[in-house]
């Protein structure tokens, strides 16, 4: 094989050790900035008053009111199993009950994560002359649970602040959507003293390849939020905002005139802060999967959430063609081999130019071998000498590395999607690879206090790729030989904690490329 198809090789395997380890998610976006025209001055120095006393609300003197022990309210719908509490009228548990938390967990997933001091949301607070009034006091509600099946059912709390100001919160579930509505309207209060908290998500982790923060689109711009480096005003101009968990999200869609939104800073924890310019707010509440269908079906372009960074324009009908061929297979690992036959066979063109310019130049070895003994002393020269012989035999020295490099971004956009769409998560394939989007665990043992896994389709894989290396056209160069040896085990490295969905598309990948190397072979010679 060439020397620049082993550079190419090197270099493939770089890329993709990097990938594995430092790959962000999304390119860092800009803060977006409020419109100047569309937030009044007196607004913007009310949000700043209520955001300075909000901050001192939680180490400030308690507020003299006496609490009873909290209570919860059950909620459940054909999607849902919600807790509610009286402290406060909110939400401290939203259960997905179609998703599971972990493949071995059969506990539905929660949606709401460690939010601290957090404990229930949606948080309102009241700026007052003499400090900030939180609603964590008992409220009264009009039913004890809901169990909803067939239509829409409505629970109301009312409770009296210490200062005076009656608080009335509404919640409206639906029987057959991931979205219940809210709404808040406050009695005895000023205009532009209240401020109402979401957070849902707690702290990402370092090892998490999906984008997990708050997010906005303002009707022709959707934006992530990677760091929040300051308090970021969105306006009014939003048609959404939300928290992004990767699989899951929130979002919060305004029903009347959109209130202004501020996204927090916070050490830990990203905070959606609405501020109404009136005693109400009205909205929709989503919590549920980043599913495109789920998504389309509230009307808001909420499918723009379903973001896979900079492949986002090949891993989306990537996705869209395992999703088709699953409703006829139901099962999403015989999807990925069907896409990868697909794949196949729209590089093979590009294959078979590959294979043969790999042949031609190992036909050319001994020539170039001369050229290179005679121009040792001159590189120039040797060039110059090399090009020559190329042109004459129509022969492009880069051919074999082509398909590699076209097929790169697939790989990656298949990584990415393998890695956020909720399609694939828990997807089971066969025996014990029961989750797609995440590295097989046949089994595994402990050394010294160490867990090793052993994982059987990086290994079969690595086989493949020593099998096509051998049928692959090489130079007589030996150093280059032994070097392309090691390739095999550096690939089985680099998949080892790969999702299993990936290594399969690789492995099949393999077997098909041993297929048309054999067929290939016979044709050329």
């Amino acid at each position: 094989m060439e020397k620049r198809t082993i550079i190419a090789l090197i270099l493939t395997a770089v890329i993709i050790f990097i990938f594995q380890i430092y790959f962000t998610p999304t390119e860092q976006t800009k803060s977006p900035a409020p419109p100047a025209k569309q937030i009044d001055k007196k607004v913007l120095e009310d949000k700043s008053k209520i955001e300075k006393q909000v901050q001192k609300a939680s180490v400030g003197k308690k507020q003299p009111i006496e609490l009873t022990p909290p209570k919860d309210i059950k909620i459940e719908t054909p999607l849902f199993n919600i807790t509610m509490v009286d402290l406060g009228a909110g939400i401290k548990s939203v259960k997905l009950k179609k998703y599971r938390e972990t493949i071995k967990d059969k506990k539905p997933k929660e949606v709401i994560e460690d939010i601290k001091p957090y404990k229930y949301i949606p948080r309102l607070t009241i700026s007052t002359p003499d400090g900030s009034i939180e609603d964590n006091i008992n409220f009264k509600y009009d039913k004890n649970s809901l169990i909803i099946n067939d239509k829409p059912e409505t629970i109301t709390f009312t409770g009296i602040l210490p200062n005076g100001s009656k608080v009335k919160k509404s919640y409206t579930f639906y029987p057959d959507k991931y979205m219940f509505d809210f709404k808040l309207e406050i009695e005895g209060t000023e205009a532009n003293k209240v401020a109402i908290d979401f957070a849902i998500i707690g702290e990402k982790k370092d090892s998490s390849y999906n984008f997990k923060g708050p997010f906005v689109y303002n009707g022709k711009k959707f934006e992530q939020m990677e760091k929040i480096e300051k308090n970021i005003d969105t306006g009014k101009t939003y048609k959404y905002v939300g928290l992004d968990e990767g699989y899951f999200a929130f979002i919060l869609i305004p029903k009347d005139d959109p209130a202004p939104v501020t996204i927090i800073k916070n050490d830990k924890i990203p905070v959606i802060r609405v501020t109404p310019e009136k005693n109400i707010l009205s909205t929709s509440l989503f919590f549920g999967p980043k599913q495109t269908d789920v998504l389309k079906s509230l009307n808001i372009n909420a499918e723009k959430i379903i973001d896979f960074g900079w492949f986002d324009i090949i891993a989306k009908p990537l996705v869209w063609c395992m999703n088709f061929s699953n409703r006829l297979t139901h099962n999403y690992g015989i999807d990925i081999i069907i896409l990868t036959i697909l794949i196949k066979i729209i590089f093979y063109p590009l294959s078979l130019k590959s294979y043969k310019s790999m042949k031609e130049m190992q036909k050319l070895q001994p020539q170039i071998q001369k050229l290179r003994e005679k121009y040792k002393d001159d590189k120039q020269k040797l060039n110059q000498e090399l090009m020559e012989l190329y042109k004459r035999r129509k022969i492009n020295p880069m051919g074999g590395c082509l398909p590699m490099l076209i097929q790169i971004p697939v790989f990656f956009a298949l990584y990415k999607a393998l890695s956020g769409a909720i399609e694939l998560r828990h997807a089971h394939f066969l025996w014990w690879i029961n989750d797609l989007s995440a590295p097989e665990d046949l089994f595994s043992f402990t050394v010294l206090g160490f867990t090793i896994p052993i994982r059987l389709l990086p290994l079969i894989m690595g086989i493949t790729q020593v099998i096509q290396q051998k049928m692959t056209p090489t130079s007589a160069d030996p150093m280059q030989e032994k070097m392309m040896l090691f390739m095999p085990i550096l690939f089985t490295f680099l998949f080892w904690g790969f999702p299993s969905g990936l290594v399969l598309y690789w492995l099949v990948n393999n077997v098909i490329s041993i297929g048309q190397q054999y067929y290939i072979n016979k044709k050329v010679s």
